[in-house]
């Protein structure tokens, strides 16, 4: 009993201690660029692809390469969290003028679906579905789930893409559908710009809408798992109290 107690005790300390963080990113689904790509089947050679972090904070990551003249290939990874997924290129760092391809696997069939938009305005009618200046290469567009996480593939037809790029998640469980394929304002969005040389480079540009959150008080180790120091203290005292029992 005794030393069940004080295993048990040195536990629990440990437990307040270990950040919130950390167990939220270990059940999400991992991908880096030392990643090995868990696809098949796709139309180009995948092993000449770069890859750079395009979000952190979201877990995007984009590999790209030009894989034959004029002919740009990508795949945009991103943790499965039941909403669309988007990629636009710009050409001022601006939502509005540009082009985005958009992508989802609804949670009920999982059949997936991607399509380009033209993104005229910042309402859903003024984003059109398969509308767009992007040139896609026919048959190389498609959208498939991988261990909890969403892969995008297409190819451009393009002596060198757009390097202003834009990155939106939808919200959560809404996935376009038939006939008009109209989307919901995206949930989160960023703007980026990219060397595609050497990689992306973050820009506070005017696509990122500014967020404002509530203020909430700071949390202690203990009070960040519901527990206040308090009672923290007496489950303590109660458990060395059992090793004499």
């Amino acid at each position: 009993m005794k030393l069940y107690s004080i295993s048990f005790i040195f536990g629990l300390i440990a437990l307040q201690f270990i950040p919130l963080s950390t167990i939220v990113h270990a059940q999400q689904a991992g991908d880096s660029c030392n990643s090995t790509l868990p696809l098949i089947n796709l139309t180009f050679d995948s092993t000449i692809l770069q890859c750079v972090e395009a979000w952190s904070l979201q877990n995007y990551i984009l590999r790209y390469a030009k894989t034959v003249d004029n002919t740009w290939s990508f795949i945009l990874s991103v943790p499965d969290s039941s909403a669309y997924i988007g990629i636009g290129f710009s050409t001022n760092g601006r939502m509005i003028g540009s082009s985005a391809i958009v992508g989802w696997i609804s949670t009920d069939s999982r059949s997936g679906e991607a399509k380009q938009y033209s993104l005229e305005g910042r309402s859903p009618d003024e984003v059109t579905p398969d509308q767009g200046d992007l040139k896609i290469i026919n048959g190389s567009l498609k959208i498939e789930s991988v261990s909890s996480r969403l892969y995008m593939s297409f190819q451009l037809t393009a002596e060198l893409p757009r390097h202003n790029l834009l990155y939106a998640l939808g919200p959560a469980g809404f996935f376009p559908s038939s006939p008009d394929f109209r989307l919901r304002e995206h949930r989160v969005v960023t703007t980026t710009t990219i060397n595609y040389n050497i990689g992306p480079a973050m820009s506070p540009g005017p696509a990122q809408a500014p967020e404002t959150k509530p203020s909430q008080p700071s949390l202690t180790p203990s009070s960040a798992y519901g527990l206040s120091p308090s009672l923290l203290f007496f489950g303590i005292i109660s458990l060395v109290t059992l090793k004499f029992y």
